[in-house]
């Protein structure tokens, strides 16, 4: 099978006629990026701290920027080397470093709240300076991983699962505040949160993102699966596939949560805390799924 791997901090090892100008395109691109994040962080923190309207504007604009750039690595990963890079851990997290980007930019221009900004754009920052460190490219994939149906729905599918996790955050965020306002004693860090109201509204910005994410996902995937199962490429009943069987448990459990916001009108207290369970589920079950139980999901 033709190879065209890419190492950085060692150089690249070209096997094919691979054009040395995207390798190098590629190359700077995976070291700018952790430096751009960076000072996203750092132009988010001087948000949360003071507040200029400078930071403020040129915070999002850095960001916009750099998730383009980020936009750009990752194209140029798929068409170089013809699967989307998830094919291991460190690909991986750059695409959920992008994927947290995004969703948070979302959020952030629907509510047009960027308090929060240092704490999604930390974990963004982290996630990419791992992947910078460690990644490695290759074409040395299975072949049903190279199907844009796949790359559709990975790429859908994590957006979901970013989400809910942000999600998570300003669930977390929102119960920490509110027990500080109950104590009547808050803090520096909490007095320069947002309102309880807006940390509820991004909470389940978060949560409907997700959910709209993780429906696509599973209608591709379906599709995707029914295409494999009739060419012979996996076997069995998907079904009954426990990765399947996860994903819809999270899509009826976060579906509750939205119909019990928009129809039932839960408080929002009741929201946060369901968006923590949900998380720690989706992240317990996760772990049993892709660590002991067997999946075609897992592609050798």
């Amino acid at each position: 099978m033709e190879e065209a791997s890419f190492q950085p901090g060692i150089g690249s090892r070209k096997r094919t006629e691979e054009p040395r100008p995207v390798l190098t395109a590629l190359q700077l691109l995976n070291i700018l990026l952790p430096l751009g994040y960076l000072l996203a962080v750092l132009a988010y923190l001087v948000v949360f701290l003071e507040s200029p309207e400078w930071a403020k504007r040129w915070a999002t604009l850095l960001t916009i920027v750099v998730a383009g750039a980020h936009a750009v690595y990752l194209v140029l990963c798929t068409l170089s080397f013809r699967h989307v890079p998830v094919a291991n851990a460190w690909e991986g997290f750059t695409f959920v470093a992008f994927a947290m980007v995004v969703v948070y930019l979302a959020l952030e221009w629907r509510w047009k709240d960027k308090a929060t900004g240092i704490f999604l754009l930390l974990p963004v920052l982290f996630f990419q300076v791992l992947s910078s460190a460690f990644v490695t490219h290759t074409r040395e994939v299975d072949e049903i991983l190279r199907s844009p149906l796949f790359g559709v729905h990975v790429t859908t599918a994590l957006l979901g699962y970013v989400a809910f996790s942000v999600a998570a955050v300003y669930g977390a965020m929102y119960i920490m505040l509110y027990r500080e306002l109950k104590k009547h004693r808050v803090g520096l860090i909490f007095r320069r949160l947002p309102t309880l109201e807006t940390l509820s509204r991004l909470n389940v910005g978060a949560i409907l993102f997700g959910w709209f994410g993780l429906t696509l996902a599973t209608v591709l995937g379906g599709i995707w699966a029914g295409e494999l199962t009739s060419t012979g490429q996996i076997q069995g009943n998907f079904y009954t596939d426990p990765k399947v069987l996860l994903t819809l448990v999270l899509w009826i459990l976060y579906g509750l949560t939205l119909g019990g916001r928009f129809l039932l009108r839960w408080p929002n207290r009741q929201l946060a805390y369901l968006s923590l369970v949900a998380f720690f589920l989706m992240v317990g079950t996760s772990l049993a799924v892709n660590l002991v139980l067997p999946s075609f999901h897992q592609f050798s």
